[in-house]
């Protein structure tokens, strides 16, 4: 009895953990890869995405970061070197106030699968070649209006949805929709879903509108320099890209 009442805690704690996570396996089955291409994704001609919502609370100091945004160069650093804008409102004691920071992001292909053709992943620094980073894997792209990344930190299993900015003042695609749902956790908790996107964040020069201060705040949204894409490394509390660009 005393083994029951032990191994019943353990029972449950696991399926609070399943209850986070979702379809994984989505991430590497080749019949998804043609919605995995991140350089295509990346390449988008609406070059800013906006974080839609994430599986995910982020609220450094106690500070919560909304209208997350990626804005990604036309011009590459190299073949699988893109460099993008990220920013973010925080509202503190000095009132509202806008961050950017000017980040990279490296594209690479996950290594559980020889066959796979296209890059699908990406690490995200501040400097071209930096031995950390926080890595991204795209879990699924229109290539259009729409991204969705695996946050490769933790336990690997939260996931960020961006829409361009076209699009983000609409609905998310159906399909799109449908595909965060069940690779993010939808059929476990309604909790999937942490808006960070709201009305107020396009304002007319197409970023964060309202009254703005110019001071950054203590902490940016930086990536965490402390894994490599050789180890699957992590991409955002960074931002953004996010995806990346195509959503950070």
């Amino acid at each position: 009895m005393k083994l029951l009442t032990f191994l019943f805690p353990l029972y449950f704690f696991a399926m609070l953990v399943d209850a986070r996570t979702g379809e994984i396996r989505i991430d590497e089955e080749k019949q998804y890869e043609e919605y995995q291409d991140i350089k295509r994704a990346l390449d988008n001609e609406d070059r800013r995405s906006w974080l839609y919502y994430r599986t995910y609370s982020r609220e450094p100091n106690g500070v919560q970061h909304t209208c997350v945004f990626a804005l990604v160069e036309e011009t590459k650093q190299s073949e699988n070197v893109y460099e993008f804008q990220q920013g973010y409102m925080v509202q503190n004691e000095q009132g509202k106030q806008e961050v950017k920071d000017m980040l990279l992001a490296t594209t690479y292909k996950t290594p559980y699968r020889e066959d796979r053709e296209k890059d699908n992943a990406m690490n995200v620094t501040r400097r071209e070649g930096s031995a950390g980073g926080k890595g991204y894997q795209l879990i699924y792209s229109d290539y259009k209006e729409c991204d969705i990344l695996r946050v490769l930190s933790g336990y690997g299993s939260e996931c960020e949805l961006y829409l361009h900015d076209r699009a983000v003042n609409k609905k998310v695609p159906p399909l799109c929709e449908r595909v965060y749902e069940n690779a993010c956790g939808g059929k476990y908790t309604s909790s999937y879903k942490r808006q960070v996107y709201n009305n107020s964040c396009k304002g007319p020069d197409e970023g964060p509108s309202g009254p703005i201060s110019t001071k950054a705040p203590q902490q940016p949204e930086e990536p965490n320099e402390e894994t490599t894409p050789e180890t699957q490394g992590t991409m955002e509390d960074t931002t953004t890209t996010s995806t990346v660009a195509p959503g950070c």
